[in-house]
């Protein structure tokens, strides 16, 4: 598989709201995991906050995971590991899931010198704007291995919103809800 170099992992969970204690208590014992790991470089997890075209609503509330790994070999290593592989298991056996997860994995930050560069490259070999720019295949490679790997998350190809939602109604899910705590 070739040397990618670093490694990042963005992954969204939309979580039932009875399943929301237990979410959390597996997330948190993943995250403690992967910050006692040397090749891992940053492991935090994010709750949505209330906006116009939030996801969260009174059946569910949208989490993402953003992880970043020395190597795609650590991610693999990560997600063979018996906290991911517990936490995978908990999702599931837990039903904690309003969806399967969406999970995408990038490569280093592009600087703008980069970014022009793809895209004279792509101009250059005649694709049209509306093509997808397809990573390098190492990257590809890694992001095949890492999803060949990680139990509950191979599902995520297709991942779609459950149900369409009103985007422009205001948030309320009443005193409970931990938004409201943080003013959201």
């Amino acid at each position: 598989m070739g040397d990618v170099g670093p490694v990042r992992v963005c992954a969204t969970f939309n979580v039932k709201r009875a399943a929301f204690p237990s979410f959390c208590e597996a997330a948190g014992r993943v995250s403690a995991h992967a910050g006692v790991d040397d090749s891992c470089q940053g492991f935090s997890v994010h709750q949505e906050l209330g906006w116009s075209r939030q996801v969260s609503d009174q059946a569910q509330s949208l989490f993402m995971v953003v992880q970043e790994w020395k190597s795609a070999e650590a991610l693999e290593e990560h997600v063979r590991s018996a906290a991911a592989q517990r936490f995978d298991r908990d999702l599931k056996d837990g039903d904690m899931l309003a969806c399967a997860p969406n999970l995408s994995l990038f490569g280093k930050e592009l600087s703008v010198q980069e970014l022009r560069a793809i895209a004279a490259e792509a101009r250059a070999s005649g694709q049209e704007e509306e093509e997808a720019y397809s990573p390098p295949a190492p990257a590809a490679q890694a992001a095949q291995a890492a999803q060949a790997t990680s139990g509950s998350m191979t599902a995520s190809k297709g991942y779609r919103k459950a149900a369409a939602k009103d985007l422009a109604g205001p948030r309320d899910l009443g005193p409970r809800d931990p938004l409201n705590r943080m003013g959201g």
